[in-house]
């Protein structure tokens, strides 16, 4: 098989593995695993590392050095983490994805922390991370709701602040 090849099938499962089963395994629901502009862009970077990776082994064993693709994936690396760190071309909403996939993740984590720690302070900061974090989600839930029907007024906004207790 040719290079190319390798790399397209390496390029697509890091990918998937990336953008979607990792997601599913990390988050404390399924609900929570949604599209987002910024996770596309992580999930393409690490695809990226992983096409690197791939031409180095291939490389490694027909002792050639295949400058091309590493110029080409090394470009893509840098550019994929420069869209994430920039954020570009990410709207409001995938904002929202993004940060309700995170808490989902700061929730997973707290839960799995109150069942598996004998330290009473520990439990107590997991139990505190687990209320925030489920307010936040229903409330980032709901913008995200509303903000597929029409623009976040000041008076709504003004409303959410009030129901998460800022």
């Amino acid at each position: 098989m040719k290079l190319l090849s390798y790399l397209i099938i390496t390029f697509i499962v890091a990918f998937v593995l990336q953008y979607w089963i990792i997601s599913v395994v990390t988050t404390s629901s399924i609900n929570y695993v949604q599209h987002n502009t910024g996770k596309m862009y992580i999930s393409l970077f690490a695809a990226s590392i992983m096409g690197i990776l791939e031409v180095i082994i291939y490389d490694s064993y027909h002792n050639t050095v295949s400058l091309f693709y590493y110029i080409g994936l090394g470009i893509a690396i840098y550019g994929f983490a420069f869209m994430y760190k920039t954020q570009m071309n990410v709207s409001e909403a995938d904002y929202l994805r993004q940060m309700i996939e995170a808490s989902s993740r700061d929730l997973l984590l707290s839960e799995n922390l109150v069942k598996h720690s004998d330290n009473m302070t520990m439990k107590t900061v997991a139990t505190n991370i687990i209320s925030k974090r489920k307010r936040d989600l229903d409330m980032m839930t709901k913008m995200l709701h509303d903000k597929k029907q029409l623009p976040i007024t000041k008076k709504e906004a003004f409303s959410y602040n009030r129901a998460s207790g800022l």
